[in-house]
């Protein structure tokens, strides 16, 4: 009887715990599935580079030279490089020896932030030679990206989900199985890498070979795109 008892407690008891597993697919009872991972890869040059430029005023001689000569002559030289205006703009405003009632004083010296869009990282050079190094304080890339990122990204996970499913297939080739309809599919989201330069922030001082070094530090680095897709195949 005790025995009788115990089976019937184990068979309730399994019961239960299938009941708190449903069958995930309720319109496909107890299927037969394959779940496979696709991945794929792919690096593009960058097209769209975003330059941080600091100008400083300073003094040559006596003489102050404001930061209306120097921002002119950054619109000059980015016009001469074939940008639109539209490409820069103002980031930031700050000076050295800061009081507002000395604003048009010898003694206050500006330094004004810009972030200006290029499509080649080897604009940068030209750029470089059309500044005054004194009146530049700092440069940097500040970001990189390309102008067609999001449909590079949508056809990378076409390329991964089509890998998933190539898998599935020749696995259950192997084994003599059909491949079936799409169950699930996920997108698995692990970020682009997009790349640092090594010389990404340049100080200009006078006397300075930093300005002749910056230029040869300058190569295309590529920014790597990756896609992962899970997904879950029926066997027929």
């Amino acid at each position: 009887m005790k025995k009788i008892t115990l089976l019937t407690l184990l068979w309730l008891t399994a019961l239960s715990a299938f009941a708190q597993h449903p069958n995930p697919y309720p319109n496909y009872p107890m299927i037969k599935k394959i779940e496979v991972q696709g991945s794929a890869e792919m690096e593009v040059i960058p097209d769209e580079i975003y330059l941080r430029v600091a100008l400083k005023e300073y003094k040559a001689d006596t003489k102050k030279v404001n930061m209306d000569k120097l921002e002119a002559q950054l619109v000059k030289a980015i016009e001469q490089l074939g940008l639109p205006k539209e490409n820069l703009q103002v980031e930031n405003i700050y000076g050295y020896n800061w009081d507002w009632r000395k604003k048009k004083s010898d003694e206050f010296l500006a330094t004004k932030s810009f972030r200006l869009k290029l499509k080649d990282v080897k604009m940068i050079n030209n750029l470089v030679e059309k500044l005054d190094p004194e009146g530049v304080n700092s440069m940097n890339i500040a970001e990189v990206s390309h102008s067609k990122i999001k449909e590079l990204r949508n056809d990378l996970k076409l390329q991964a989900l089509k890998a998933a499913k190539e898998k599935a297939k020749y696995l259950l080739d192997g084994i003599g199985e059909k491949l079936g309809s799409a169950l699930e599919i996920q997108d698995i989201d692990y970020g682009d890498q997009y790349p640092m330069y090594e010389r990404a922030t340049m100080s200009y001082a006078k006397g300075s070979a930093q300005d002749e070094s910056y230029q040869s530090d300058l190569e295309y680095k590529t920014i790597k795109l990756k896609s992962q897709i899970r997904a879950v195949f029926e066997i027929d």
